[in-house]
């Protein structure tokens, strides 16, 4: 088989990862997934290469990369150059959202991820290579989401959930990104470009609590209280060992749009994701 048709796929144990492998299963694909750990699942068309990616690339010769894992394992990829012609890389939405976050931990994050993605395509042009960047709103879905999971665990442990804002939400299945990855590898250079993704549907904060807390069997209550009066008491839950997980600039953004527009993909890439179904 020739480099060409050979896919490097980092992030191979994540949600989307592994949906991607289920979906490029029996497609006459085959894939060198790199994972610091051995899969818990098997498939006749990967191969496991156990590397630390924190400690350089893996070397391997590829056609195409495809990188749902920290964006600068992808830089180091192409970077190092081996054989590579086309790069499908998975980013964030959030850096629309929190480059101007009040956590200061958070705009650095964020910034330092608009700088990888601007090294990705600086590295992508300098060697010919046609890049594919998806920027996702919130994702679901997979059992490993930090985002929905730690939402449910809120509505599973509190009688009475406290919500500060009905800021507008839109989350992604991973199902659905691994869906267009496979559809853009396919689709070759016509996908080339970055694009803003949301989910199927979009429904206000408050909304989505109600909706994740029903696939838990569970009814959920809701207190309206001002962000001014949730931060600290958070801050004071910190100081108990308790609700480590949830930053006050997270209760601000309770209030925030966290949405896209992404009209440009739907039209060209044909994305068409799923009503949010956690």
């Amino acid at each position: 088989m020739s480099e060409a048709a050979i896919i490097l796929l980092l992030g191979a144990s994540g949600p989307v990862g592994q949906c991607f492998l289920d979906r490029t299963a029996g497609q006459r694909i085959r894939v060198i997934a790199i994972s610091r750990r051995d899969p818990e699942k098997a498939w006749p068309h990967v191969t496991w290469l156990q590397h630390d990616l924190e400690r350089g690339p893996g070397d391997v010769r590829a056609g195409t990369l495809v990188s749902f894992g920290p964006l600068a394992h992808a830089l180091s990829q192409v970077e190092q150059g081996i054989g590579l012609g086309r790069v499908i890389a998975l980013s964030s939405a959030s850096t629309l959202f929190k480059k101007n976050s009040r956590d200061r931990a958070e705009r650095r994050q964020m910034a330092a991820l608009a700088q990888c993605e601007e090294a990705l395509e600086r590295a992508c042009r300098e060697r010919d290579i046609v890049l594919t960047l998806l920027k996702p709103t919130l994702i679901y879905g997979g059992g490993q989401d930090a985002n929905v999971s730690r939402i449910a665990g809120l509505v599973s442990r509190l009688p009475l959930v406290p919500v500060a804002g009905r800021g507008l939400r839109a989350p992604v299945h991973a199902d659905d990104l691994a869906r267009l990855a496979v559809e853009c590898v396919i689709s070759g250079p016509r996908s080339a470009g970055t694009w803003l993704l949301a989910g199927g549907e979009t429904l206000t904060y408050p909304d989505m609590l109600k909706r994740v807390a029903a696939a838990e069997g569970r009814h959920v209550r809701l207190l309206r209280l001002p962000a001014w009066l949730m931060k600290p008491a958070v801050r004071a839950a910190h100081l108990a060992g308790r609700m480590t997980d949830i930053k006050p600039a997270m209760i601000e953004r309770q209030g925030m749009d966290l949405v896209v527009d992404d009209t440009p993909a739907r039209e060209q890439l044909g994305w068409d994701p799923r009503p949010f179904r956690p």
